[in-house]
């Protein structure tokens, strides 16, 4: 027996080594399907144009390039996660179990909304002749099953896995540098990563027209993009200042959350969401066939309030992890 072995023998964990190889393993593969899904978007999109000439406008390259590049950082993401979690690295159990925490709560609140559109939207389908009744009936409950897999059972797995103590502990001695993801409490780290991806996802808003919900009106071109820099700038600082334990910048992501929620309820309140669709440049086929699906702006706001008081309440949960500097000194 290795001096290892004999060490690992003697420590109070199990060693998850193999398991951590299973999910990084999973994690390559779930990045090898997202890295497919860009050849076959672009092939999709090409298709469409030129082979079938009779169907309705399709959606603007320009408006594709978000999704591309979305799947382009979701590739990236998980292969880095496999790697990392492959090699029992603690800055890739700790991403993993970050990220897999905000899929699990994402994906919860994303099923139920769906769960409660799908009977009007499969109804309509029905009704309107584009399938039949009992063709509707099946896509509902294979999409169920879908989003409940994808989005429940597959986060909540590694949320399981991930946040043993056991896989804690194994990769705390298999890797005993030091990471940077050590140095930030794994709540605040969440919540950095958020505000992080909120302020590099702002761009893209540049290919639907800047198109902004502000306080009751959809502001687009020079204003909109102003208020795109603006939010992305303060998301940005956010996302370095949490990270860094700042009370300042935990301030501010309560005011900015705020702000956000109120804007955008306001305007959808007033504005129609199909209005909205126009403002960011949709193609007219696209926007007939978006209003035989319009989902009600009540539905949107209620969404938007609950998004809301459950932020506010995970940001008031992480206070505590923040001390002015006067504290720091005590």
């Amino acid at each position: 027996m290795t001096d290892y072995e004999e060490t690992l023998q003697s420590s109070d964990f199990k060693d998850r080594k193999t398991g951590l190889v299973v999910f990084g393993i999973l994690h390559i593969i779930f990045g090898g399907f997202c890295a497919l899904m860009v050849p076959f978007m672009i092939f999709g999109m090409i298709a469409s144009t030129v082979l079938d000439k009779s169907a309705a406008a399709p959606m603007r390259p320009t408006m594709m390039i978000p999704g591309l590049l979305l799947y382009v950082l979701m590739a990236v993401w998980f292969i880095c996660m496999g790697i990392g979690s492959i090699k029992a690295r603690r800055w890739a159990r700790a991403l993993i179990l970050v990220s897999s925490c905000l899929w699990l709560i994402s994906g919860m609140g994303g099923l139920i909304f769906m769960l409660l559109l799908m009977p009007d939207i499969y109804g309509r389908m029905g009704a309107s002749g584009q399938m039949p009744p009992e063709v509707a009936r099946i896509m509902k409950y294979v999409m169920t099953v879908f989003m409940t897999v994808f989005y429940v059972i597959i986060p909540a797995a590694l949320v399981l896995f991930y946040g043993s103590k056991n896989v804690k502990a194994t990769c705390e001695f298999r890797d005993s540098r030091v990471r940077w993801t050590d140095k930030c409490p794994l709540p605040v780290l969440a919540l950095s990563l958020m505000f992080g991806f909120w302020a590099v996802s702002m761009p893209l808003t540049v290919f639907y027209g800047c198109a902004i919900p502000f306080f009751g009106s959809i502001l687009t071109g020079l204003s909109g993009a102003g208020v795109v820099l603006l939010v992305m700038l303060l998301a940005g600082y956010v996302a370095w200042g949490t990270y860094r334990l700042s009370i300042n910048a935990w301030w501010c992501a309560v005011l900015l959350i705020i702000a956000w929620a109120l804007s955008t309820a306001i305007t959808f309140s007033r504005v129609s969401i199909m209005d909205y669709y126009e403002k960011m440049n949709f193609p007219e086929q696209q926007l007939d066939i978006m209003k035989q699906y319009n989902i009600s702006q009540y539905y949107m706001v209620l969404f938007l309030g609950l998004w809301a008081v459950g932020f506010l309440g995970y940001l008031l949960y992480t206070r505590r992890y923040f001390v002015r500097p006067a504290e720091q000194a005590l």
